[in-house]
């Protein structure tokens, strides 16, 4: 039975002189695919935002332009406080405008939040007061300050103009500047810019009202606030609510995009799958109550078509913003508008790729896309092979899965041999840690559907050898055998139950220590959330800071559970040796030796590939390549991102 069209989400919108051809929208957001010395836009950022536009999202807005130095805070932000920045904001206007999407810049300043480096220059803020987030002491701007920077907001729209842009901005979220001098938690200023409601709003409605003065009357003029800041003497909705209402009676303006947070309470600003979907909604609900049919946009882990056509039918807002979900699937307007959802590759809100990347400096990535930025090369429809091969795939999980539907996309006859009777590997049982991570499943979920879509022949409940894979008669082997969990190479090693085990079948006793190898992960960090609930005391022991490796913006929701849960964290210490009810461990800096009581030991250890078969084929003379844990044992994004590469070389 066909799922009942989604006729509300697909209605155009009039904002000003622009029409808007659906609901969706991609809201700004940091790419990384930014120039890192002249801070311009580069030609991947071009592609990668055709590549929504053809995939028939109706809005997208080109992430923080940095209206002043002073407010590059963070490396890989673009600039358009000087004309160089002209041209390539133009190539992306062109890209985007080629495939039908109305694109709008955001004019930004990142204040407090970040660090000198970029720039090399001071923060500007209102108060001379630390973000606990950046912990850095900004510059409390003095009214000279102040008059220069409302003339940068001045001068960036025109620059934004020039460009082509169909509309513009005014950024008023998530704890940037203009946002902290709207909140107490940011201003504690004494003079006409702080103390009182309309002071503090002072600054953000001169910028809004030369923005308004620069667009002229039709061009569409829009504001992205934080409803809620979540951290004591912040805004909160009904402050928020009174902030929207002055600013929309003062300056005409075209839509408000509602978002939520700040640095302080970063977690919530791009909330990961612990949260429930689309947590934050109800903010954008209560905005459009005041903006007298100014249209508002919901955001924040709507990750479904569905959710978005309901939050437009009930009421809650005019546009959704579908950040995540468009990243993994540039196709989603599309498919959701010919009624294909179960083609839909999920977005899972794991935070890994899309966070992870920008959080370690490099470009934003996807766990379940690994064409993020590389739309140049395989944007679209893959290239099918002029000569079909028989590729066969060993192993059914992410990275064998992946492997099988790029290989079939592209036109070879594939065949997956998978020995257990499901198909997922390791995924399955990172999805079973917790009940909110069984949503990490979906990425294996997709792929399941596809190879069966695609006509892949799937065998399960075969261990394939050598013989076995040789009388399929391959032209190419492709080995995702993926890994076994280690154990700590410490007397007693030997002892201890793998997290696999754990999360599976649980362990007896009440004082379980958990070890970690250093990976600092989700592997570790949910076996020891799901060891608490279980009932069990669990002490924790990591060589490095516990969750170093997750995102800024999933590890402190993570911290928080395992705080709440009572588990003990052992930071910067190394395990020695497991003894009979006990573990010791050393203080990596001071070299005192600690001893923990255990009943159990669990061990979330580096995984030891499963690559026999790679040579025993090769030295046979069939061709062959390994990808995902039985490469090197890493994380399911690699793994997908090893069979992609190696379906789009078969």
């Amino acid at each position: 039975m066909a799922p009942p069209p989604l006729t509300r989400l697909f209605e155009p919108i009039d904002m000003g002189n622009v029409r808007v051809r659906n609901r969706i929208v991609l809201a700004g957001h940091g790419s990384r695919f930014v120039d890192p010395h002249d801070h311009a836009l580069t030609e991947r950022q071009a592609h990668y935002l055709a590549e929504r536009a053809r995939g028939g999202v109706g809005l997208i807005i080109q992430g923080s332009g940095i209206v002043h130095p002073t407010g590059l805070t963070f490396g890989g932000i673009n600039q358009v406080w000087d004309d160089a920045g002209i041209a390539p904001y133009a190539r992306v206007v062109d890209a985007v405008h080629e495939h039908g999407a109305a694109i709008f810049a955001q004019l930004s300043h990142l204040g407090r939040q970040g660090s000198g480096f970029p720039s090399h220059r001071e923060l500007w803020a209102p108060s001379a007061v630390p973000d606990p987030s950046s912990r850095v002491v900004p510059h409390a701007m003095t009214h000279a300050d102040i008059e220069e920077l409302v003339e940068s907001y001045r001068s960036a729209a025109r620059r934004f103009l020039a460009a082509g842009f169909d509309g513009l901005e005014v950024y008023m979220a998530h704890g940037y500047l203009l946002c902290s001098f709207l909140s107490r938690f940011s201003n504690t200023r004494t003079d006409e810019y702080g103390g009182s409601l309309e002071n503090r709003m002072r600054l953000p409605l001169r910028v809004l009202a030369e923005v308004r003065d620069v667009a002229g009357p039709d061009v569409p003029v829009g504001i992205r606030v934080s409803g809620d800041e979540f951290v004591p003497g912040g805004l909160e909705i009904d402050e928020s609510r009174e902030i929207v209402a002055r600013l929309l009676d003062a300056v005409p303006t075209h839509y408000v995009s509602v978002s939520q947070s700040n640095y302080a309470s970063i977690d919530r600003q791009i909330p990961d799958m612990s949260f429930p979907r689309a947590p934050f909604v109800h903010l954008a609900g209560s905005i459009r109550e005041v903006t007298g049919g100014v249209p508002v946009f919901a955001v924040a882990r709507v990750v479904s078509a569905e959710k978005a056509e309901e939050l437009i039918v009930d009421g809650t807002a005019d546009l959704v913003c579908l950040v995540r979900p468009l990243i993994a699937d540039p196709e989603l307007p599309n498919k959701a508008r010919e009624g294909r959802l179960d083609e839909i590759r999920p977005c899972i809100s794991c935070n890994v790729g899309c966070r992870g990347g920008p959080h370690r400096g490099v470009p934003v990535a996807c766990l379940v896309n690994p064409v993020v930025g590389f739309e140049k090369q395989w944007g679209g429809t893959l290239a099918r092979v002029d000569e079909p091969r028989h590729v066969v795939v060993v192993g059914g999980g992410p990275g064998g899965l992946k492997t099988a539907e790029t290989a079939a996309l592209r036109g070879h006859r594939v065949t997956l041999l998978e020995a257990s009777d499901r198909l997922g590997g390791q995924v399955l049982v990172a999805a079973a840690a917790m009940p909110y991570r069984d949503e990490f499943a979906g990425a294996t979920r997709f792929l399941e559907r596809q190879v069966a879509r695609l006509g892949v022949d799937v065998r399960l409940g075969v261990r394939a050898g050598v013989a076995e894979i040789a009388a399929l008669d391959p032209d190419l082997v492709v080995v995702a055998t993926g890994s076994l969990p280690g154990r700590p190479p410490v007397p007693g090693g030997e002892l201890v139950s793998t997290a696999h085990d754990a999360i599976t079948n649980g362990v007896r006793g009440e004082r379980v220590v958990v070890l970690d190898s250093g990976e600092a992960d989700w592997k570790v960090l949910t076996t020891a959330e799901r060891l608490a609930a279980d009932g069990h005391v669990v002490t924790l022991v990591t060589p490095v800071a516990a969750g170093a490796e997750l995102d800024a913006f999933s590890r402190p929701p993570m911290l928080r559970r395992l705080g709440a849960a009572k588990v003990r964290i052992r930071e910067n210490h190394s395990v020695l040796a497991i003894e009979d009810g006990q573990v010791r461990s050393r203080d990596n800096w001071t070299g005192d030796q600690v001893v923990d009581e255990a009943d159990a030991v669990v061990a979330a250890w580096y995984g030891v590939a499963c690559d026999e078969l790679v040579g025993q084929l090769a030295a046979q003379g069939i061709q062959v390549r390994a990808v995902g844990d039985a490469l090197a044992p890493r994380r399911a994004i690699d793994a997908i991102w090893d069979g992609f590469r190696v379906g789009v070389e078969a």
